[in-house]
């Protein structure tokens, strides 16, 4: 009986949610900020720096809160950015050989490069 009293609890508790002024209106300038950092590739940083200057000393409010999403959002962006390095594969016309890496210290790659040379290596490279 308990669970169904919380589960109406917080049915209630989410209606009253939607019809709340004051979310709609955070809602709104959360997006509305974020249209704005991107318009002008700003980061979560600069926007804080704008909105919430250095001198300012205040209670955790939603705009922290804000801050800390826009942050997040910044950090998984970089991430994303910054992704591991495209895999290049390599095919010795000589063998039929196909070596795949991710980098260029690869030793089967080494010993071509010493038997044929780099532009022959450069040329074996596939798209």
């Amino acid at each position: 009986m308990t669970a169904i009293l919380d589960y109406i609890s917080h049915i209630e508790q989410i209606e009253k949610l939607e019809n709340s002024s004051a979310l709609e209106k955070d809602m709104r300038f959360y997006q509305e900020l974020v249209a704005l950092k991107a318009q002008y590739n700003y980061t979560a940083a600069d926007v804080l720096r704008l909105l919430k200057p250095a001198t300012s000393v205040a209670a955790p409010s939603l705009v922290d809160e804000l801050f800390e999403v826009l942050l997040s959002e910044d950090k998984l962006a970089s991430v994303a950015n910054s992704t591991a390095k495209t895999l290049r594969r390599y095919r010795n016309p000589h063998t039929g050989e196909v070596v795949e890496t991710r980098g260029s210290n690869h030793s089967r790659l080494k010993e071509w490069k010493k038997e044929y040379g780099a532009d022959a290596l450069a040329a074996w490279r596939e798209l």
